[in-house]
């Protein structure tokens, strides 16, 4: 077996492509680390009677005990396996600090799915499974669903996907994006619809998209602004392709960047702006182009010195001025005042994104005008 590196074997397992992998192929490359290997983490050979038969599920179909060599895992839907927190497992130690290997009561039961062309793969459990087999348990205890024979195996996949986001999902253990990954496979239109977006985009989370671009750093944010509405889906598709196109060079793009430009554009394309001085620079209903604005910006400034110090509960309304008032520019101090309350900061809010010299100065010249 070829040896790989921590990192390497770490980078592998967390990028696997989104297909079907046997427990064994994983865990061999797990046992491929030769520090975990010189660490005594894994055993070597496997115990046929870790359990003993009266103990075990069999195969309702062969009447056989159900080897973890013949279990598969299906990435449409499973979470990254992180190698370092597996490796946690692996060293973990009982109540009286001993090694505890694989626990009988604590391991508890893996869920398995057989369907109906005789392939078992395992829909909840995974790392379990990865744990048995390092810790040289052929034969670990499983809990057995039959698909019905009629089922196809795409309807295999999708009721596999939804009962694990419904058993992991509703404790909230599963991160965001890990529950787009898997709403996907049993076909959620919520989870549909935020593909689209992204594959529009071209912007990918969790290998879900294939011809991505970039990756998508902040997940959260970017669902919660394409299904509250706050910024539609033409413009938040436009703000992806712009912050994309002009920080190339960076392997993922800020949701936060993305959906402030996006809110800006929202508010250009209500004529929220008619009447500031900068308007027909940064607009004039969709035919603007933001992308030279930007780039010229990225030449010298990261994402980060957009996003950094966002303001409580005004994250996307932060950005949104800052990208006006740092990559367009041309506001005035009045102007700028005028952004704040149309983005909806309040009274302390102003004060804090704008400061009370600017808006002391906006007062002044509107009393002037008047």
């Amino acid at each position: 077996m070829t040896t790989m590196s921590f990192k390497e074997a770490d980078a592998y397992l967390k990028n696997l492509s989104l297909k079907s992998y046997t427990i064994k192929e994983l865990a061999d490359i797990i046992r491929s680390v030769l520090t975990l290997e010189n660490e005594g983490l894994f055993e070597q050979e496997l115990y046929d009677n870790f359990y003993k038969d009266h103990e075990l599920l069999m195969h309702p179909k062969t009447g056989e005990k159900i080897s973890i060599l013949d279990v598969k895992v299906d990435m449409t839907y499973q979470r990254i396996l992180k190698l370092r927190q597996l490796v946690q497992h692996l060293r973990s130690k009982d109540k009286d600090g001993n090694p505890m290997n694989y626990d009988k009561m604590c391991a508890g039961s893996i869920d398995i799915a057989i369907r109906p062309d005789g392939e078992i793969y395992c829909w909840d459990g995974f790392r379990r499974c990865l744990i048995a087999l390092l810790k040289g348990i052929q034969y670990p205890l499983f809990s057995i669903y039959l698909h019905p024979s009629t089922r196809t195996i795409a309807d295999c996949k999708a009721t596999e996907a939804f009962a694990f986001k419904k058993r992991n999902g509703d404790n909230e253990s599963m991160a965001r994006d890990e529950l787009y990954k898997s709403g996907i496979a049993y076909g959620s239109t919520k989870d549909l619809e935020t593909k689209e977006v992204l594959s529009e985009s071209k912007i990918d989370v969790l290998k879900t998209i294939t011809d991505a671009e970039s990756t998508l750093s902040g997940f959260a944010e970017y669902e919660d602004t394409i299904h509250s509405q706050k910024v539609s889906e033409e413009n938040l598709v436009l703000a992806s392709n712009i912050v994309r196109k002009a920080w190339s060079n960076e392997s993922s793009v800020s949701s936060y960047v993305i959906c402030g430009l996006g809110k800006y554009i929202e508010l250009i394309d209500t004529e929220a702006l008619r009447e500031f001085s900068s308007y027909n620079i940064t607009s004039l209903k969709g035919t603007c182009d933001f992308l030279p604005k930007f780039k010229e910006y990225a030449e010298n400034n990261s994402q980060n010195t957009l996003t950094k110090n966002r303001l409580s509960n005004y994250g996307i309304e932060t950005i949104a001025f800052r990208i006006a008032t740092k990559v367009i520019g041309g506001l005035s101090n009045k102007e700028q005042l005028e952004l704040a309350v149309k983005l909806g900061f309040d009274e302390e809010g102003q004060l804090q994104i704008i400061g009370q010299s600017t808006i002391t100065k906006a007062v002044e010249s509107t009393d002037k005008a008047a």
